[in-house]
């Protein structure tokens, strides 16, 4: 008699906690190992006469190698809660938005509402980390955000968050649309009607290229 061995295709959906996890790992990872780079851009926007070389070189030799990390505190304080709301609050407003608008607009609508928000909550980081990186100053966050109230007001924290806004919610609008229409079709064209691990990655590379 032949046995027949059935095979049951299983998939397994993260948690929202373990999703957070995942974000917020990646937050940090990325934030250390991209800071010196943004710094170096920053300074670079200050001083275009110069080649990265030059500032790089500049920064070592007058600063120190830790220099390097200028504003990485705040950069952690916004990245790593902010990766954590953008999902949680996308996800949450794709869910409610679908039955309503369905589930090619959803995706749109959740993601600039999403960014919207984040964008706005954490405006004042993001300007912080570039006057620390800007200005390779030993002052602390605390000591950098009193002077430019003290300057300008609490307000002024918020110098530049309708440049930003007009960067980043397009951009989200669009990458979430695409994403969620490609990972649809991905969906519907496997044989387990799943979305597998390189077809989501896929997604993600052309959504993001299409949005920026």
């Amino acid at each position: 008699m032949s046995r027949v061995t059935l095979t049951r295709h299983i998939s397994i959906q993260p948690t929202r906690a373990e999703q957070a996890a995942s974000a917020s790992t990646g937050a940090v990872l990325t934030s250390v190992s991209m800071s010196p780079l943004e710094v170096i851009k920053v300074r670079q926007q200050a001083a275009p006469t110069l080649s990265m070389r030059q500032v790089f070189s500049r920064m070592i030799r007058e600063e120190g190698t830790l220099s390097l990390w200028n504003g990485l505190r705040p950069t952690l304080l916004m990245n790593v809660p902010s990766t954590v709301i953008y999902l949680t609050v996308y996800e949450e407003g794709r869910d409610r938005l679908t039955p309503i608008a369905g589930g090619a607009w959803a995706p749109l609508g959740a993601g600039g509402s999403a960014r919207a928000l984040v964008t706005s909550l954490f405006s004042p980081l993001e300007l912080l980390r570039t006057r620390m990186q800007a200005t390779g100053s030993s002052d602390g966050l605390g000591a950098t955000a009193a002077r430019v109230v003290r300057s300008g007001g609490v307000g002024s924290l918020w110098t530049g968050l309708g440049a930003s806004l007009w960067r980043d919610v397009p951009f989200s609008c669009i990458y979430w649309a695409l994403y969620e229409a490609l990972r649809r079709r991905a969906k519907a064209t496997h044989p387990q009607g799943e979305v597998t691990t390189s077809a989501a990655f896929l997604a993600g590379a052309a959504a993001g290229s299409v949005a920026a």
